[in-house]
């Protein structure tokens, strides 16, 4: 069967919860197996966040899809076993952990908007140098010469405040030079971006802070929930880490 670069349905509808396709290939990687599908809803792990878990499920058999990988082209969908059987060609339906996968866009969304609101709060335009999004709590890296954690008031009392402004949170694709300058705008740039990159897709919470992107997010920023900053601590001469997680509303 010719295998055609998987299409990226969570780039196109982050909510999707489940979808049907076609499998491609399935390969037997040391102890897991990898399931290669025409079309996906299932985040591969990149970008600071975790992949997708969930299920593939055909007409004989399942899979348990513990891991998620992005190799070139290809969407690999692994897992520890199949039950029962899956063949390739055959169309199978995909289940996404939908409370997992929520958290994670709720955490990665508060982590962009949290970006500027720590700018905001010190009164620099201080430079992210490292982040990771995780189901319980996220992170964000910055450089900065003294302790973060005076500003830790200040900093939850503007998150949240734009957490309640509800603003919508908007995906753009444009061409390179163009988001150069838009994400400039907002103390952001694109030098991590490799140069063959051509087309950005970018991620703004309207008015407040945009940025390359290929995660997932929410819709507007009343879905996050109230932003509550855990620690800080300090990873080396000049960075400070903040730990942070979101507690949806009642």
């Amino acid at each position: 069967m010719k295998v055609v670069p998987t299409r990226l349905l969570y780039l196109e509808d982050a909510y999707k919860r489940e979808f049907e396709a076609k499998i491609l290939k399935i390969e037997q990687a040391e102890d897991r197996v990898g399931i290669v599908l025409d079309s996906t809803a299932f985040y591969p792990v990149g970008g600071g966040q975790p992949a997708d878990k969930g299920e593939i499920i055909g007409k004989d058999g399942k899979a348990i899809v513990i891991d998620v990988q992005k190799r070139g082209d290809l969407v690999f969908h692994f897992a520890e076993e199949v039950v029962g059987k899956l063949v390739e060609g055959e169309t199978v339906k995909g289940v996404i952990d939908w409370n997992r996968r929520y958290r994670l866009m709720r955490n990665h969304t508060a982590a962009h908007l949290l970006s500027e609101a720590v700018r905001r709060a010190v009164g620099k335009p201080l430079k992210i140098v490292g982040s990771a999004i995780n189901v319980e709590k996220a992170r964000l890296d910055f450089g900065y010469e003294r302790s973060i954690r005076e500003f830790f008031p200040k900093i939850e009392e503007i998150a949240n405040r734009v957490v309640a402004e509800d603003r919508p949170v908007i995906i753009k694709v444009m061409p390179r030079e163009k988001a150069e300058e838009y994400v400039a705008k907002f103390n952001e740039s694109l030098k991590i971006l490799p140069p063959q990159v051509h087309e950005v897709r970018i991620v703004e919470i309207e008015g407040w802070h945009a940025c390359a992107c290929g995660g997932t997010h929410v819709e507007s920023t009343g879905e996050i929930g109230r932003i509550k900053l855990l620690k800080r601590s300090s990873k080396g001469k000049g960075v400070e880490r903040i730990e942070f997680t979101t507690v949806q509303n009642p």
